[in-house]
């Protein structure tokens, strides 16, 4: 879930606390418990971070150790210890019950901001590995997509109904808190039962396969990518279940499809979802070769045995010869069909015609170019 959705969340949950029975000590607490929540619930994404130009890292190391509940009581007391440096004097001296209540709310909005940021990451689909580090596995319920708008909606409306009702009864606010925070959950339950309705649709358009998966989409709890692996190909199509009947229009060719992904803007994006997404009644599959040629074969097996294998789902490589050269790209259909466009985490190796890797790695703007001979060869 994008990083803001996540501080929203931190700080609604703080607002929904119960009372310390106090309602002056609550008003001198409010605040801070809000920005501690709000500050938490963002933290674990501070990995992307520390190595902004690589993608080994990114693979690697985004969704690790920051969002592990291995990790969580060190990042619980780190968090809580900063949160609570300087607490006001207005809460008596060191030692004191008002300071030590403080204290203990303010870990437990940190715990509650944490655990939110996992929580929220796992229903995605990139894959968080909350067991780190005694297990680097990623897991994923395929839910929500990873930017939201429903869900930051209801987020913030409940933040609004909390700074509105607080002003007419402080104590009533903590029930604003709790609505805002029972309508997002009811609206992931939601996300939830369309996920399993998009998975067991695409059960029927590869019944034999191996592995299958919905992935949500932008825009829709009802837009979902179906992937179905059967082990030598690929079978992938858009849908929108809110749709029925008969399309009477064909889909959208690979380099249309392509287009789906953010790389051509905001605006670009919403024009496509229309015609992209096709009724449940009327789907277009498309099956997409895992591999096709002797170079895409061995670029997928030794990219899927490297650091391209420790994120990508449904691999899959496509070859074409460029002058005396031979180009494969790697990529995860989950991040959009095949096409001649590079997205960040397309894993690109460079042959000669007599096999010789004159170049490997993820070479997307996005991140450090490396040079024709660099080091970014970890799947060779």
């Amino acid at each position: 879930m994008e990083t803001l959705t996540h501080g929203l969340a931190g700080a609604l949950l703080a607002r929904a606390l119960p009372s310390t029975g106090d309602e002056t000590l609550d008003r001198t607490l409010a605040r801070r418990e809000a920005w501690a929540g709000f500050a938490a619930a963002m933290f674990p994404d501070a990995d992307v971070f520390v190595s902004p130009f690589s993608a080994e890292f990114y693979i690697t190391q985004h969704r690790a150790l920051t969002h592990s509940f291995v990790m969580l009581p060190v990042w619980i007391v780190v968090l809580t210890a900063v949160a609570t440096f300087r607490l006001s004097l207005a809460l008596g001296p060191p030692g004191s019950p008002a300071r030590r209540t403080a204290v203990r709310r303010t870990g437990a909005v940190v715990a509650l901001g944490l655990v939110s940021h996992i929580l929220l990451d796992w229903i995605t689909s990139w894959g968080t590995m909350f067991l780190s580090p005694l297990s680097w596995a990623r897991y994923t319920l395929d839910w929500a997509f990873i930017i939201d708008a429903v869900l930051f909606g209801l987020l913030a409306l409940g933040l609004v109904g909390v700074r509105a009702v607080s002003r007419r009864s402080f104590a009533r606010s903590r029930i604003a808190a709790r609505a805002g925070l029972l309508a997002a959950t009811a609206y992931l339950g939601l996300c939830a039962v369309r996920h399993a309705e998009a998975l067991r649709l695409a059960e029927t358009l590869a019944p034999a396969a191996a592995r299958r998966a919905a992935i949500p989409q932008p825009g829709s709890a009802d837009r979902w990518l179906l992937l179905s692996d059967d082990g030598s190909a690929v079978t992938a199509t858009f849908v929108d279940l809110g749709k029925r009947g008969s399309e009477g229009k064909t889909s959208p060719g690979s380099e249309e499809l392509a287009r789906t992904g953010f790389r051509g803007g905001f605006v670009n994006l919403f024009h496509h979802l229309g015609a992209v997404y096709r009724s449940r009644d009327d789907l277009a599959p498309r099956v997409i070769e895992k591999a096709n040629g002797p170079f895409a074969r061995r670029t997928l097996g030794t990219g899927v045995a490297g650091v391209f294998g420790r994120f990508a789902r449904f691999p899959a490589a496509r070859e074409e010869s460029r002058g005396g050269t031979v180009e494969v790209l790697l990529r995860d259909v989950r991040f959009g069909y095949l096409s001649s466009d590079v997205d960040p985490f397309t894993y690109t190796v460079r042959y000669s015609r007599e096999g010789t890797v004159l170049f490997a790695g993820f070479s997307s703007s996005r991140w450090r170019r490396e040079d024709e001979t660099g080091s970014g060869g970890a799947a060779r």
